[in-house]
């Protein structure tokens, strides 16, 4: 095993970051304990080292990702990064990262980008189904959805069924992880940070992306202040609102003026440093997350449900697909129909039960100590051991565009 581990990052590395840029540095912190990786970042390499630590980290964008890419024995890409890479480094065996289901997601926002964007996508999936030698995926839905496609480009057949059935030498499943170290977060400070009053319930929503729909929440909220009226509600800002369509987030700012004109009681924070969010966990009571019914939300593993599990934060969540099943299973979460009424019933319930959420915040605790980087990275670790060019690599399809559209959490 000679040369280092290539981890192409999607989106960029830097003290706020969102969902994939966050994945591909813990993917790297976790590659490192067994192999020498090279993180490869879309920008400022002084800007990422700022939170890579000790490892190797080298701007690869546009023509300097071949150069960035020597001597790398194999590689992990994702989203529309990967296109650079199977045209700037094709003989390195790379595991491609479909974690996150852009080309669905994305759809979300053909209203406002058109028919081009989405072609771009499925371009791009395409091209890394035919070239990429493993493929993770966050949930068994997932692996379901991709090995249809996969099964569609033609890398699933009597090539390599017969003797790997499960598909495991293919497809892994690998969610998102928390850190190794339970969070152990500051109140006051979270709060600070927030800009929100020392006392009184606090409900976190976090960020707003078009495939969410804090609506019904906003609707919930007269009730909820009328029972409690110090409670507070936050939302996100988004990190990369140039490139990110903000149709949503301006649709819930602008219900939330109507709800709450004097802004007292509803607020936008900026996007907080990722090392600091175990304080927004302990600065906050509840969180709650509600997505938009439809093939996006039976597709996605919700991160942020995830990470408020680590940070001890219960979680109400509309439509959450697999990860609040589990969570809702294991106590830490609670499921709720998309109705302010029942919202209002189910935050408020948690909001005064003291016992019942100390309860739910141990429960989602124990849920996110089994599913640390460590753990989750495992089926990644072992194809790493003996990385190879699948012998069933197909044609690339097609030259989509290698640019890159959309960031995302």
């Amino acid at each position: 095993m000679s040369g280092p581990v290539a981890v192409l990052a999607p989106e960029p590395i830097r003290p706020r970051m969102a969902g994939m840029g966050i994945r591909a540095l813990e993917f790297a912190r976790a590659l490192a304990a067994e192999s020498p990786v090279r993180l490869l970042v879309p920008n400022d390499p002084s800007e990422a080292r700022e939170v890579a630590g000790g490892l190797e980290v080298v701007r690869a964008a546009g023509d300097s990702l071949a150069d960035a890419a020597r001597g790398a024995r194999a590689a992990v890409v994702s989203g529309h990064a990967a296109n650079a890479w199977f045209h700037g480094a094709p003989g390195v065996p790379v595991a491609c990262d479909l974690y996150d289901p852009y080309p669905v997601e994305n759809l979300h926002y053909a209203a406002l980008l058109g028919e081009a964007t989405a072609r771009h996508d499925r371009e791009s999936l395409a091209l890394a189904l035919a070239r990429a030698d493993f493929f993770l995926c966050a949930s068994p839905e997932q692996r379901l959805f991709y090995a249809g496609a996969l099964f569609a480009a033609g890398r699933i057949g009597g090539g390599n069924f017969p003797g790997d059935p499960s598909l495991a030498g293919l497809v892994g499943i690998v969610p998102f992880g928390v850190p190794e170290t339970p969070a152990d977060g500051d109140r006051a400070r979270g709060r600070r940070a927030l800009g929100v009053p020392d006392s009184g319930p606090l409900v976190l929503f976090g960020g707003i992306y078009d495939w969410y729909d804090p609506g019904p929440l906003l609707e919930a909220w007269p009730s909820l202040s009328r029972e409690q009226p110090d409670a507070r509600l936050v939302f996100f800002e988004n990190p990369n609102p140039e490139s990110t369509p903000q149709r949503a987030f301006a649709g819930a700012r602008k219900r939330a003026g109507e709800i709450d004109p004097d802004g007292r009681s509803i607020f936008f924070s900026p996007w907080q440093p990722y090392a600091a969010r175990a304080d927004l966990y302990a600065a906050a009571d509840v969180a709650v997350s509600i997505a938009s019914a439809g093939l996006e939300t039976e597709l996605a593993y919700r991160t942020r449900v995830l990470d408020a599990a680590w940070g001890g934060l219960p979680s109400i969540a509309v439509h959450g697909g697999t990860i609040v099943r589990e969570l809702a299973a294991a106590g830490g979460a609670v499921e709720c129909a998309a109705d302010p009424a029942a919202l209002a019933r189910a935050v408020g319930g948690l909001l005064r039960d003291g016992e019942a959420r100390r309860r739910a915040a141990a429960a989602a605790r124990r849920f996110a100590a089994d599913r640390t980087w460590r753990i989750v990275t495992a089926p990644l670790r072992a194809w790493l051991r003996g990385a190879r060019v699948d012998p069933g690599r197909t044609a690339p399809p097609g030259s989509p565009p290698r640019r890159r559209r959309l960031f995302r959490s």
